[in-house]
């Protein structure tokens, strides 16, 4: 702990030194000094830190990528990240010290200024971000990383306040902005909006995009955690959430002294709510026995564990820590009814016990102290339920999670349960359903979990768990955790309620069974979701009420995007692809990550679905036998957007539309739609030419607007004749405009390009 606290005093009393046109590269950002540099005080014969105080320039230019580009010029009007500054604060464990100190001076104090800056940086940066620095600096240097850390703040320049981070491992682009795709470089400033920073620009390491690879962010994790065996009391949650927490871990490295965990960095600085309602630490000590050294501050998104001896690369060990805090979540919210004011769930439903990696999984054992008129629901099956020994009043609950998962949640209060069995020849699947006394149609939702349960099994995979249950919470989404489902109100029977149940329930497949790989790639599991909610519904309802919803999807993607001063320019489509995942939400296009990555993804899969399925009969049983092909390969792993295009690829071959085209992959479809922005238009005119035998040439040219000129895509065309029959045939779109000749057998009563909507359009329509 003495390295923590030397660094955390970050004390300038190491000397300065004069700075006359010093650059400074770090990867691709360039840092010009003139100035003075006041070091900080060496800490076993390193320094790890610096005021500037004089005049300075920085210059980043975005990586090679579009979204980069245009994230740039819509928050900042620019193409390149260019400001002058006047100080800086800069941390680092790499050779920067080697770098800037040129002919040191020593003994020379720090003027009012820099001694301001020292003082200040450490916590308004861990209270703006949840990143605390001197503790990252100290895992870096026990662990000894290479390369090292860097963070710079600038200031008093035309940028204002702004910070880059660079960081090899990866470790805080994660922990403080949830990006886990390999990113290492953030340069981001303070946002107008909810006190949350604003990401300016995301990148990885130069050398990354030299070689063309990147490491995921957990390629570079230091230990894995086989499972928890938690202790949960929720005896009084209104007041507090206590817990034990046995994690048993090995070591992914050697020479390990030092483990950063993440837990509340989902709470915000907004209403102090990180510093009120985090889970703070009490004990921490090796399982056995020994008292650990923990680093945890006020604001911390996380604490870092300190050993007395390094851990070998695969050796095995298990860490027993405890918590409370003022974590748990209730609506006091009158309109919902007085029955919700004893039901309580996790503030932020991952965020409540410690994790060392984003989507990892381990093994549960979830063990809850609580009052005997509550009931607790938690993911898992449940293999105890009885009074506690010591204190009648009080119940046990346990709930067991074998699986290894990523993610668990739970709730307590005074819930009424409902359940039934799904009888199947593989063993019986309990089904349970909780809500607060009188808040829902117990009924309508058994039997819809119980729908959902069959319709996915049969068109996705058997269901890979031994329960599934649902709980009513008050809050104005859902989210699917294996075998359990928290469930804002929805027992209206409309199709917005089906596909939201449906949505929830086939996360089971999606998220859980197999998990998204990176942030890059939630469009497989919230995308796929939203459109497994469409299948439902036209299987609960009917197509009608399936289209209402494409429909509504479709219209979202045209609107403007909101900001945070009203309304933007252009259309949500044209904020960035799917690839970019939570990165499509700023300041300057509030609803773009709901519009693109839920609706639009699910249209994407749906014309997917389109090309798996037979024209000629409407069989799409091959879209169903890829999908299942998907879970299969990776049930119980985490699957990349490029992952699914392999499952894809391996299948369009043999599919009739495939064969018609000669299809031998669907990289052009994932290049298009996954990868690109672009929404075209269609426009079908054609001509009736009567034939000599009776028949009529349908002379027709379909026009493609606004995308590139080798834009390819087939789309289905219907011709009705009298009497209710009709055929569907296939046409293309390549380029502008795309000339055909259709022979058929009679004057058709209606020829319609693509009434169903399958093929994703500004607009589609049919001239005679």
């Amino acid at each position: 702990m003495s390295l923590y606290h030397a660094l955390r005093d970050f004390d300038l009393s190491g000397g300065t030194s004069r700075a006359e046109d010093l650059t400074l590269k770090r990867d691709r950002v360039t840092i010009t000094f003139t100035g003075t540099f006041y070091f900080e005080r060496p800490i076993e014969s390193r320094v790890y830190g610096a005021v500037f105080v004089g005049q300075g320039t920085f210059h980043a230019d975005p990586p090679p990528s579009e979204f980069e580009r245009d994230n740039l010029r819509r928050l900042l009007n620019a193409d390149s990240i260019e400001s002058d500054f006047r100080t800086a604060v800069l941390r680092f464990s790499d050779n920067t010290f080697d770098l800037i100190a040129g002919r040191l001076s020593k003994g020379a104090e720090p003027n009012k200024e820099a001694r301001k800056l020292s003082d200040e940086f450490e916590a308004q940066f861990l209270k703006q971000t949840g990143a605390n620095i001197a503790a990252r600096l100290t895992v870096s240097i026990l662990n000894g990383e290479e390369p090292g850390f860097f963070v710079a703040q600038f200031d008093k320049g035309k940028r204002g306040n702004f910070t880059y981070l660079l960081d090899y491992q990866c470790r805080l682009p994660l922990a403080a902005f949830n990006l886990d795709g390999g990113e290492k470089g953030v340069i981001f400033a303070r946002g107008s909006l909810f006190l949350r920073n604003e990401v300016w620009m995301a990148f990885y390491a130069q050398s990354d995009y030299e070689r063309l690879l990147v490491d995921y962010s957990d390629t570079f994790d230091v230990v894995a955690v086989s499972k928890y065996a938690m202790e949960i009391d929720v005896t009084n949650p209104k007041k507090f959430l206590s817990e034990k927490v046995r994690m048993d871990m090995s070591a992914l490295t050697g020479g390990l002294r030092a483990i950063p965990l993440m837990l509340n960095n989902s709470l915000e600085e907004a209403d102090s709510e990180r510093l009120k309602k985090a889970m703070r630490l009490e004990s921490a000590q090796m399982a056995g026995g020994g008292a650990l050294d923990v680093i945890q501050e006020d604001w911390d998104g996380g604490l870092t564990l300190l050993f007395p001896r390094p851990w070998s690369a695969g050796e095995k060990f298990s860490v027993e820590l405890s918590f409370q805090g003022n974590s748990m979540y209730h609506s006091d919210f009158s309109g919902y009814g007085p029955a919700w004011n004893d039901c309580y769930y996790p503030l932020e439903t991952t965020d409540w016990y410690p994790r060392h990696s984003s989507l990892k999984r381990s093994a549960f054992d979830l063990t809850f102290r609580h009052k005997s008129h509550d009931v607790v629901v938690a993911v898992g099956r449940r293999v105890r339920e009885e009074p506690a020994a010591d204190d009648k009043s009080e119940t046990m609950t346990e709930w067991t999670m074998d699986s290894p998962v990523a993610l668990v949640t739970f709730a307590v209060g005074r819930f009424q349960r409902s359940s039934e069995t799904e009888k199947r020849k593989e063993g019986d699947i309990p089904i349970e359903f909780f809500a607060p006394p009188g808040s829902a149609k117990t009924d309508f939702m058994l039997a819809e979990l119980g729908n959902c349960l069959r319709y996915f099994s049969a068109i996705f995979g058997p269901y890979p768990y031994s329960t599934f249950k649902a709980v009513s919470h008050p809050r104005p989404f859902g989210q699917g955790f294996p075998t359990v489902l928290l469930l804002a109100r929805s027992d209206s029977a409309t199709n917005r309620d089906f596909s939201f149940i449906a949505h929830e329930s086939s996360h089971q497949w999606w998220g859980d069974v197999v998990a998204w790989r990176s942030y890059h790639d939630q469009w497989l599991n919230e995308g796929f979701a939203e459109y497994s909610g469409i299948l439902y519904t036209q299987f609960r309802e009917n197509k009608k009420s399936a289209l209402e919803l494409v429909d509504r999807q479709r219209r979202s993607l045209l609107d403007p995007p909101p900001t945070d001063v009203g309304v933007g320019k252009g259309r949500l489509e044209d904020v960035g692809p799917l690839v970019l995942g939570h990165r499509l939400s700023t300041r300057a296009s509030l609803g773009a990550y709901s519009t693109l990555i839920y609706n639009k993804g699910a249209l994407v899969l749906r014309m997917l679905h389109f090309l798996f399925t037979d024209p000629e009969t409407g069989n799409g049983q091959p879209f169903f036998d890829m999908m299942k092909d998907f879970v299969t390969r990776y049930a119980g792993r985490a699957a990349s957007t490029d992952d699914f295009i392999a499952v894809a690829n391996a299948h369009i071959a043999e599919t009739p539309i495939g064969k018609r085209f000669g299809m031998k992959n669907l990289n052009w479809f994932f290049h298009e739609w996954v990868y690109g922005t672009e929404l075209p238009s269609y426009r079908l005119e054609y001509n009736l030419e009567p034939q000599p035998n009776g028949s009529f040439m349908l002379d027709s040219t379909l026009y493609q607007d606004d995308v590139p000129k080798e834009w390819f895509m087939p789309l289905p065309l219907l011709i009705q004749a009298g009497k209710g029959r009709e055929a569907w045939a296939v046409v293309y779109a390549l380029g502008p405009k795309t000339p055909m000749k259709i022979r058929i057998p009679e004057r058709p009563a209606k020829v319609e390009l693509d009434p169903d909507r399958w093929i994703l359009s500004a607009k589609t329509s049919t001239h005679p």
